[in-house]
């Protein structure tokens, strides 16, 4: 009785073991791949709006500082700022941003950004000058050039689309933005607007390449 006893404990000793081994060294499932967020459709654009020659030209401009800027908002103006290590700072607040990857406008942040000036030095349109300037010359402020030069401008307490390079400084290890272009986005400008359908042009050139 005690032989047989002793057998079948080693038997299920035996059972387990190899239960044991069997899930040791069974594959384990591998981990699916996430897939990855898809960009979303490209902004719309109001209906019944009308590109003007003006509007245009701003267009094309815009899609060349899109591939140079690091980060894009509409943002207030609200002043600026004279430092003496950084230059000239401009203040935004109450803005957009736009996901580069997403295609989308990001939520509306109430906080502020400060943007240095670097080499962009841009004409600043201050409230007081609303109905001298804005009034007379409703077109200059969206896109003026002249004789070569293109002269940007930011209107203060008013939404202005801009394009931002992000940085990082070593010495002083902050990070800084600098100002690579401007528009103001008025009822004249309608830069967010032009900006929406540049992005749409975009989109759709790319959707043709990957048919072909």
């Amino acid at each position: 009785m005690n032989d047989t006893l002793k057998k079948i404990t080693q038997y299920a000793c035996l059972v387990v073991l190899a239960m044991a081994l069997m899930t040791s060294c069974a594959p384990r499932p591998k981990a699916l791949p996430q897939p990855e967020p898809k960009p979303e459709e490209p902004p719309s654009v109001p209906s019944g709006f009308v590109m003007k020659p003006y509007h245009r030209s701003m267009k094309e401009e815009m899609r060349k500082s899109y591939y140079c800027a690091d980060e894009i908002i509409v943002g207030v103006f609200s002043g600026t700022h004279k430092d003496r290590k950084s230059g000239l700072i401009y203040y935004f607040s109450d803005f957009n941003r736009f996901d580069k990857e997403m295609l989308t406008w990001g939520p509306s942040q109430n906080v502020i950004m400060k943007v240095q000036q670097d080499q962009l030095k841009p004409e600043i349109i201050h409230q007081n000058e609303f109905k001298t300037l804005i009034d007379l010359d409703k077109t200059g402020i969206c896109w003026d050039y002249y004789q070569g030069n293109r002269n940007v401008f930011l209107v203060e307490g008013r939404a202005n689309l801009i394009f931002i390079e992000v940085g990082f400084d070593e010495a002083s290890g902050n990070a800084y933005r600098n100002l690579l272009d401007a528009y103001p986005v008025t009822d004249e400008c309608r830069a967010r607007d032009v900006f929406n359908i540049m992005i749409q042009d975009l989109t759709s050139k790319t959707a043709e390449g990957l048919l072909r």
